[in-house]
């Protein structure tokens, strides 16, 4: 079956689709379709209390994975006789730095495919460009380069006082790369004009409401 790329936010689709399921728009004009009355799909910036339970599911997939490579890795190395010496033991230090990278290539990675993670599917988050568009990779890795930073002091308490303190519920690594983390609800048109209202256009939507 072809796919094709929605005329309005650019989400993969099939050609015979009548309405696309990201924006309620048809897919091959960009025209949305999802209305009622005086209702249609927009794109919100989403706070701090549904970002940690993303960050949170993927932090346990994370941690899971790790447990058990770090496992085999350590059968393998003692069925080898690598800690048959007296009081020679495994180092850690290897685990981490591969925990790190692992947890950064699965991060930049699954942004920059899908624009989301495991843990922003099942919260229904995606992360885009201010302007609708995707984040990309170069996008993708500076917002994830930066993670590191916002995680200080600890448990992103940096990030977490930056996205309440930015219109658009950014994190210092968002801010960088230019990109919002949003959800899709269906609002009344009327609240658009709404400038405490957090919104990110479609792809290819131009409109003269004043973005906040």
């Amino acid at each position: 079956m072809e796919l094709i790329d929605c005329a309005r936010c650019g989400r993969h689709v099939t050609s015979e689709a009548p309405r696309c399921p990201e924006c309620g728009a048809d897919p091959r004009t960009g025209i949305a379709t999802f209305k009622r009355g005086e209702m249609d799909r927009v794109r919100i910036c989403q706070g701090v209390r549904i970002r940690c339970l993303a960050i949170f599911i993927d932090f346990l997939v994370i941690a899971a994975v790790t447990l058990v490579a770090s496992l085999l890795v350590y059968l393998v190395l003692l069925g080898g006789g690598s800690f048959a010496e007296v009081g020679k033991g495994p180092s850690s230090w290897p685990l981490w730095v591969a925990a790190c990278l692992g947890a950064f290539a699965y991060f930049w990675w699954s942004e920059a495919a899908w624009g989301r993670t495991l843990g922003k599917r099942l919260c229904d988050l995606r992360v885009v460009r201010r302007d609708g568009a995707r984040l990309g990779s170069g996008g993708a890795f500076v917002r994830n380069l930066l993670r590191v930073v916002d995680w200080l002091p600890l448990f992103y308490v940096l990030g977490a006082a930056v996205i309440w303190a930015t219109p658009k519920n950014q994190r210092i690594g968002d801010l960088a790369a230019r990109s919002a983390v949003v959800r899709t609800k269906l609002v009344t048109v009327s609240r658009l004009d709404d400038a405490t209202l957090p919104v990110v256009p479609w792809s290819t939507v131009t409109s003269s409401r004043r973005a906040p």
